[in-house]
């Protein structure tokens, strides 16, 4: 386990459901992975690529911050990029100029007087450049390109031709390490995101570089509870008993610590950090609202007559999950062949369904629960693979 609180604000705050730790724990094997990557291209003059699939919830915004973090120590710049950046130069060169006027203040914040963007943003992309990869190419400082929601790569047209094979082309250099400088794309985004990278061409991942993120462990679970409840709550005695039940409800996943930490530091605050038996039954209380609301956004998109017919298709899984063909045909049933198929892209994209090892599960196992309980032909905790 590798823990530390969080460095300097960055100056904007992101969207409720994401978003940095202040607080971050674990993921020590993503991380050896990438500074394995970091280690070995700034010697070489090369880059590549590496994926980070999961279901929401997860951390992967937390960890792509962490990420930049490592390279930022190293004098790496890093830029966030969005799908459609990859079609238009200019798109490309505002993206990078733009988001290092947020990342480079961020990143000297950790540091006193750390040297981070030895160049102006101007002179290492290139502001008249005729495609994206023309840009990165007019560059010679180490630069991390961060894409969150990779999974909306799927969604970039193929016609007009021209855009579309540029950002094939721009993925395939920035993979095979062909841009003349060191430049790493990590790309973070739910189920889908795979078929959105097969779709522009990329080649084979390296071993190791194609990550299906999972939960935490227990150990950095009950230590990032133990920080926000500590640091941030001023919890006074022993925490164990509040750690152990926040845990228990959690699954491991980032988002579900959240909302339970939240209710939890507001109650301590409140309360001159005096942890009561009251105060954590409160807690568990709003924790679980706020999952339920949680899982509610997650399905906002579907109309009811589309969420039961989810639910009955996801009823009962096998040991390993669901079967592709099984889910459609069950959706078949109810809607049709086409319509099916359009509702299981929709799931698979807002993250109530996701890939594993070839089979498709509900990620997170009590919103599976949640789901059946709501919405399913009955009720109660089915049988399902653990999350």
């Amino acid at each position: 386990m590798s823990g530390s609180a969080s460095p300097a604000p960055r100056p904007y705050t992101p969207a409720f459901d994401r978003g940095e730790a202040r607080y971050f724990h674990g993921r020590d094997d993503v991380l050896k992975k990438f500074r394995t990557i970091l280690n070995r291209s700034k010697p070489a003059n090369t880059g590549t690529t590496m994926m980070i699939q999961a279901a929401p919830g997860a951390g992967k915004t937390a960890l792509l911050t962490e990420c930049a973090r490592i390279a930022g120590l190293q004098g790496w710049q890093v830029a966030e990029m969005e799908p459609i950046d990859l079609l238009d130069a200019n798109e490309l060169h505002n993206a990078v100029r733009s988001s290092w006027k947020v990342w480079r203040p961020w990143l000297k914040g950790m540091s006193a007087g750390i040297n981070v963007g030895l160049a102006s943003v101007e002179v290492e992309f290139g502001r008249k450049a005729s495609t994206p990869l023309a840009g990165l190419k007019e560059g010679t400082t180490p630069l991390l390109l961060l894409l969150d929601e990779a999974q909306e790569l799927i969604d970039i047209p193929s016609e007009p031709p021209l855009p579309f094979m540029r950002a094939k082309s721009l993925l395939t250099s920035i993979h095979n390490g062909r841009v003349t400088r060191p430049v790493i794309l990590i790309a973070a985004g739910l189920g889908g995101t795979g078929e959105a990278f097969t779709r522009l061409a990329m080649s084979r991942s390296g071993k190791g570089y194609q990550i299906d993120l999972v939960p935490l462990r227990k150990t950095p679970t009950r230590a990032v509870i133990q920080d926000w409840l500590i640091e941030e709550g001023g919890a006074k005695g022993d925490p164990t008993i509040w750690i152990d039940a926040i845990a228990s409800e959690t699954y491991g996943w980032p988002q579900h610590i959240m909302a339970y930490v939240e209710p939890a530091i507001d109650y301590l605050r409140a309360h001159a950090g005096q942890m009561t038996p009251a105060g954590l039954d409160a807690v568990i209380h709003e924790g679980r609202e706020a999952r339920r609301e949680y899982y509610e956004g997650r399905v906002s998109e579907f109309i009811v007559e589309e969420r039961e017919t989810l639910a009955r298709a996801l009823a009962r899984p096998g040991p390993n999950g669901f079967r592709y063909t099984d889910i459609l045909e069950s959706l078949s049933k109810d809607v049709g062949s086409e319509r099916a198929e359009h509702i299981f892209v929709r799931a698979l994209h807002k993250g109530v369904i996701d890939k594993k090892k070839g089979y498709f599960v509900v990620p997170i196992p009590s919103m599976h629960d949640w789901l059946q309980q709501k919405y399913g032909p009955d009720c109660g905790t089915l049988n399902r693979p653990s999350g």
